[in-house]
């Protein structure tokens, strides 16, 4: 008599749907479908079941162990992951084509006027049933609250959808569809993701129609933005001439102000800096004090990062004064991609004499990449506080941010960012005294530099590597190492460094 019990709950828990009825499987396929908890007034429309019968319904399944009952009988969900997937899993396509479309429907009869947390549901409803229409209306409306929530990955998932929707759809949605590719890239971008965002732009251009040239122009510009940071800076620079021949014939001001802006942030990373001066000189003119208040205060961070690299007394502070005025500016805007680069280059700008307030920038600059969805700058403030952190004796903060930084911008394409780690393992490395691991790490950070082409990072990794063989007692490698700055010419050591290099010079009597 034990054994038939025992044989006839093993059947039970092997396949919970075995005793139930018609009724009972059909109000679990209609739940299951719209997710894991549902609304009964939504599974009651979409099921076409009246109220009294749907709930007795649900009630033999709460008493099955299948159903748990939620907010006073308002909500249900299912009591065991795998008994949800099951009962999903169950359903053929056709049949599931056909329930998503029903539950939308009741979505939609329920929410004339749907709350936020409403739309990507009908969305995702609509596009289960293959209503693709609907689909992408719902879709890009869920995508555009996903972006004023600075929630990149969240909007990409919809745009991903709405783009499907328009290859399902009859006629030519081509303008649409290139719409849809630059929103997705512009996602990409937030992320820091500079490749995947180029690859979407691209694709974006090629679906653009031909009379639309200033489209044309400021996709083009993105790309020049995405090619940038990639260190591809030839690439980088082909991009922005061309932009700029079409935005010429267009008369577009502000389209032109964000091409020369984007040539002043390649002469930068070229160490190009009067180029850069010119550039950014040349952005101002284009732009409406008023109108373009944002544009003009990213404008302000450019003058910052010209400041920094000056070697004049007065050259830091006028770079933290800049720096200040774009982050007045764009805290209410509401910017924190570009609140993120401003936090961050105010800080490194603030020397190492004050490491503490240092931190804190670096701090407020990590808060408004997360606030953005910006894991490029969120990698950035972890990686910069490590020699601050360093300073301050704090060897373990130093590591876990470290690592911290190289686990999220080990996928990007942010090459520069890598060096910056590695160099950073080299100075750890030093800390502890393990002199062979860290010429090991400087070594290699050198050689990141070198292959970048960077002669500031160039001119940073051998002051580093030098200073480290000073302490290590190898005068001799120390001085071979600081003689390649006449190769590469002592103006690339960076303002910040100038003290540290002058006085290790004077000690190795260079």
């Amino acid at each position: 008599m034990v054994r038939d019990t025992e044989t006839t709950r093993s059947s039970a828990v092997a396949d919970p749907f075995a005793p139930l009825g018609e009724t009972e499987k059909r109000v679990l396929s209609y739940a299951a479908s719209i997710g894991k908890e549902f609304d009964f007034s939504v599974l009651s429309l979409a099921v076409e079941m009246e109220e009294e019968p749907l709930a007795e319904t649900l009630e033999k399944l709460v008493h099955r162990g299948i159903l748990k009952e939620l907010k006073g009988g308002d909500f249900y969900a299912f009591v065991r992951e795998e008994t949800f997937a099951q009962a999903y899993r169950e359903i053929s396509s056709s049949r599931l084509r056909v329930i998503h479309k029903k539950i939308a429907e009741a979505y939609e009869t329920l929410n004339p006027d749907p709350r936020p947390n409403i739309v990507p549901e009908m969305g995702r409803h609509y596009h289960l049933g293959k209503v693709y229409e609907k689909s992408l209306l719902y879709n890009r409306y869920a995508a555009t609250q996903a972006m004023t929530a600075f929630s990149p990955d969240v909007a990409i998932h919809h745009l991903e959808r709405a783009r499907e929707d328009l290859a399902a759809l009859p006629g030519d949605h081509k303008l649409e569809e290139s719409d849809v590719l630059k929103e997705i890239g512009e996602q990409y971008d937030t992320m820091g993701d500079s490749l995947k965002a180029y690859e979407c732009f691209e694709l974006s251009l090629k679906k653009l129609p031909a009379e639309e040239r200033t489209l044309r122009a400021l996709l083009i510009l993105s790309m020049a933005n995405s090619a940038r940071e990639m260190d591809k800076l030839g690439l980088a620079c082909q991009h922005c001439e061309e932009a700029i021949k079409l935005l010429e014939k267009a008369g577009h001001k502000k389209g032109l102000a964000l091409a020369h802006r984007t040539l002043c942030r390649i002469a930068f990373k070229q160490g190009h800096f009067e180029v850069g001066k010119r550039e950014i000189e040349a952005t101002i003119g284009f732009l409406d004090p008023v109108r373009d208040g944002k544009e003009v205060a990213r404008c302000y961070i450019e003058f910052g990062n010209l400041c920094s690299i000056m070697q004049d007394s007065t050259a830091q502070a006028k770079a933290i004064e800049h720096y200040q005025k774009a982050i007045k500016t764009l805290e209410p805007l509401r910017d924190y991609h570009e609140l993120a680069r401003a936090h961050n280059n105010l800080a490194i700008a603030m020397g190492t004499s004050q490491p503490r307030e240092v931190l804190k920038e670096l701090t407020e600059a990590f808060k408004c990449a997360e606030k953005g969805g910006d894991k490029r700058f969120m990698g950035w403030a972890l990686f910069n506080s490590v020699e601050f952190h360093l300073a301050l004796g704090e060897e373990k903060e130093a590591l876990h941010n470290n690592m911290e930084a190289r686990k999220i911008l080990s996928k990007s394409n942010d090459m520069l960012a890598l060096e910056q780690i590695t160099l950073n393992e080299a100075m750890i490395a030093q800390h502890r005294k393990s002199y062979k691991d860290s010429e090991k790490a400087y070594m290699e950070a050198l050689k990141r530099a070198d292959d970048l082409g960077y002669p500031q990072f160039v001119a940073e990794a051998l002051l580093y590597l030098s200073r480290m063989y000073e302490e290590w007692g190898r005068n001799e490698d120390a001085i071979k190492n600081l003689s390649r700055m006449k190769a590469i010419g002592e103006d690339a050591v960076s303002a910040r460094n100038r003290p540290d290099y002058e006085a290790l010079k004077k000690r190795l009597g260079i």
